[in-house]
């Protein structure tokens, strides 16, 4: 997917968002970024400066995904600060954000 547009500050600033609302309404969070409620509390507790990582990936994140395993990484990685493995997750996410419904197929 190549874009003309740089969504990065858009992404964190959205995330940042999704985590606000996640600490006080996680199915709020769950329709909003398409994921199982359960992911929202990793959301919420990831920080603001975990977060900037985020500023890598310039497609927008703004498009509903069905891959939660992807949220599951994502979240997990920021959470746990594993450099390397955000950096791998980040570099595939043009993948996942032109993939077929559900990246399985």
């Amino acid at each position: 997917m190549s874009m003309d547009t740089d969504f990065s500050s858009i992404n964190y600033q959205f995330l940042l968002k999704a985590r606000e609302i996640a600490k006080q309404d996680p199915e709020m969070v769950a329709l909003l970024l398409g994921i199982p409620k359960e992911l929202a509390e990793p959301l919420a507790n990831t920080s603001a400066s975990a977060l900037t990582s985020i500023i890598q990936i310039k497609e927008p994140l703004l498009t509903l995904r069905s891959e939660v395993w992807w949220w599951e990484r994502l979240f997990k990685a920021l959470n746990e600060g594993n450099q390397d493995e955000i950096n791998a997750i980040l570099e595939h996410a043009c993948f996942v954000t032109t993939s077929p419904l559900g990246g399985m197929d």
